[in-house]
């Protein structure tokens, strides 16, 4: 396992203040410059930001060996494509979440289950599944991805009717389907990877925010339908939890090549992986508390 520090620099200054310290061929093309957290320049970098026109909006990434993630059995499902709603869309979507019923489900903020989501224009190809919008924790399915998981006999999942406009008014499409899921988790594992945000938003502030993998007790996964929602609104604060899907769901994916999702390991508690990843994010989240940088990314 690696954790990966991604430091955002924006501007010349801290582009250059980077130069000093890495070498030219790590120098990436966007603005967020990786550096491994356990290479001693990482912390000679933060040092070396010591004022508020240096310091760096940190984020971090786990990255897992082969083997590693050859034993993972759960993981949360992350968008890799977007259906983009129309201004009447969001307009109905945003109405069906504000009067979807929030669900205290044992998390430190209740969730959304939400059902009945509108997209008038739809391009995707039989093999793939994208979010509707790009606000939400909810999917859109194409037909042959519908039949993967229906042939896999995955469970947990149901199959609703998306909506759509036609001629003002709404009425059902019969092409591609929002998946759904009633079955919730317990709540995940508050550790060094989640943080409470301080924030001068009102809708933001003292809302848990997920930096890394989500992680559960090895009993809270036992038993448990292929796919299932987060008991705390991992997806926003809206109040949409994520997903999370058995290795079953991941496999099938992969082996018809259906496109749209990625898949972030899901940790289990009491396991030497489990403690690797947690050492890691201390010694992280503590170079950066002590540094004028900040941490930045992640769910909530």
């Amino acid at each position: 396992m690696k954790l990966t520090a991604r430091l955002c620099a924006p501007d010349a200054r801290r582009q250059g203040l980077l130069a000093t310290w890495l070498p030219a061929d790590a120098v990436p093309t966007s603005a967020r410059f990786p550096v491994d957290t356990d290479d001693p320049v990482f912390a000679r970098i933060l040092a070396a930001a010591d004022d508020e026109a240096l310091a760096f909006q940190v984020s971090g990434e786990t990255v897992f060996t082969p083997a590693e993630l050859a034993g993972i059995g759960h993981f949360e499902l992350v968008c890799r494509a977007i259906a983009r709603e129309s201004p009447a869309d969001f307009s109905a979507n945003d109405a069906v979440r504000a009067r979807t019923p929030l669900v205290d489900a044992g998390g430190a903020a209740p969730i959304r289950l939400v059902s009945g989501l509108s997209l008038t224009r739809i391009t995707l190809k039989p093999n793939m599944v994208a979010s509707i919008g790009d606000w939400t924790q909810e999917y859109v399915l194409a037909a042959g991805v519908v039949k993967t998981f229906i042939d896999a006999h995955l469970s947990g999942a149901s199959f609703l009717p998306l909506m759509k406009m036609n001629a003002k008014a709404h009425v059902a499409r019969t092409d591609f389907v929002q998946l759904f899921s009633d079955a919730i988790l317990r709540p995940a594992i508050v550790d060094a990877s989640v943080e409470r945000i301080t924030s001068r938003l009102p809708e933001e502030n003292g809302h848990l925010r997920h930096l890394g993998c989500l992680a559960y007790a090895d009993s809270a996964l036992q038993d448990r339908p292929d796919f299932n929602r987060t008991a705390e609104p991992w997806g926003g604060w809206h109040g949409w939890p994520s997903w999370v899907v058995s290795a079953r769901v991941r496999d099938a994916f992969v082996a018809a090549k259906l496109r749209g999702w990625h898949f972030r390991p899901v940790l289990v508690a009491k396991t030497a992986l489990y403690a690797e990843y947690v050492e890691k994010w201390s010694a992280l989240r503590a170079a950066v508390a002590d540094s004028r940088s900040k941490m930045d990314g992640g769910r909530w």
